[in-house]
C-alpha cells in the first residue's frame, strides 16, 4: 500500500503504508470508512525523508470537518495481516512494535531494510490510465468514490479527448481525460438546473470501454438519469489540496 501524504497548501510526498489502526479518542469521524465510534484511524508511514516511521492520522485531528491527510493511491494489502475490524499492517511490523518505534525513534536495521524493501519497484505514476480492476480500485480509494465531487471544468479538446476537472473531493482535485469513441451525458448534473454533487460513483471496464458513472449502477442502468462517460481510454491526475 502507498499513499500521498498531504502536508497542506498543496504540499505532499508519497510513502509506503505499513499499517492502519484505530486510536481511542473522544472525537468520532462518523461514517468515515472502516472506523469505529470514538476511535480515530491512523496510518504508519515514513516521514518525508524516509528516516523515521510516524503515526499519521487519516483525518486531520485539528479540524471538525472530514479532511483527509492521506490519499491511498495503491490499495494493495499484499503481505498484510488484517484483524476482524479490518485494521492491520505488514506482517513484519505488528502494531505494538510500530508504536514502540514511533515512540522511541529507534528502529533496528533489519526492520528498516524490510520497510525500505516495500518501496522497491514502486514508481508513483502521476497520470495513470485505467486498464484493470486494480487501477479502478486505486482511483476509487484516492477519490473516496467521488463522494461530494462535482465537475468544475469540462472541455472537449481539439484532439477529440474530453478533459474533466473534479472538485469537492476530500483532500484533492482530480483531472480526468477520456478519449476514443467518446460518448457522455452530463445533463443530470448541470449546475444550472440540477444538484451538481455526486454521492458515489461506478467505474467499469466492459466490452473494450471504460465507464465513469455518477451512481452505483450497471451500464444498462446508467442512462436512466445518471451523469455518465464512456470511452476507449481514461487517465487521471490527482492534485492534492
Amino acid at each position: 500500500m502507498h499513499a500521498i501524504i498531504r502536508q497542506g497548501d498543496g504540499k505532499y510526498y508519497v510513502s509506503a503504508v505499513f499499517g492502519y489502526y484505530l486510536q481511542n479518542e473522544q472525537k468520532s469521524w462518523g461514517f468515515f470508512k472502516r472506523t469505529k465510534k470514538n476511535k480515530s484511524p491512523y496510518y504508519i508511514v515514513w516521514d518525508e525523508k524516509k528516516e523515521h516511521l510516524i503515526q499519521w492520522f487519516a483525518m486531520d485531528p485539528k479540524r471538525n470537518v472530514l479532511t483527509p491527510q492521506a490519499l491511498i493511491i495503491d490499495a494493495s494489502e499484499k503481505d498484510w495481516i488484517l484483524n476482524d475490524d479490518e485494521t492491520g499492517g505488514v506482517s513484519f511490523l505488528p502494531k505494538e512494535l510500530a508504536d514502540q518505534i514511533i515512540r522511541t525513534g529507534e528502529m533496528s536495521q533489519e526492520i528498516r531494510n524490510q520497510c525500505l524493501a516495500v518501496d522497491e519497484g514502486f514508481v508513483y505514476e502521476e497520470y495513470p490510465e485505467i486498464r484493470t480492476a486494480v487501477d479502478i480500485n486505486n482511483l476509487q480509494y484516492a477519490a473516496f468514490d467521488f463522494h461530494d465531487a462535482y465537475i468544475k471544468e469540462k472541455v472537449l479538446q481539439s484532439d477529440g479527448s474530453l478533459y474533466l476537472l473534479f472538485d469537492g473531493i476530500w483532500g484533492c482535485k482530480i483531472e480526468v481525460w477520456l478519449w476514443g469513441d467518446l460518448e457522455y451525458d452530463t445533463s443530470s448534473r448541470d449546475s444550472k438546473d440540477c444538484d451538481p454533487y455526486w454521492f458515489c460513483s461506478t467505474i467499469l471496464l466492459q466490452d473494450g470501454f471504460v465507464y465513469l458513472i455518477d451512481d452505483d449502477v450497471t451500464v444498462d442502468e446508467m442512462k436512466n438519469g445518471c451523469c455518465w462517460f464512456k470511452a476507449r481510454h481514461m487517465k487521471y491526475h490527482i492534485i492534492p489540496d
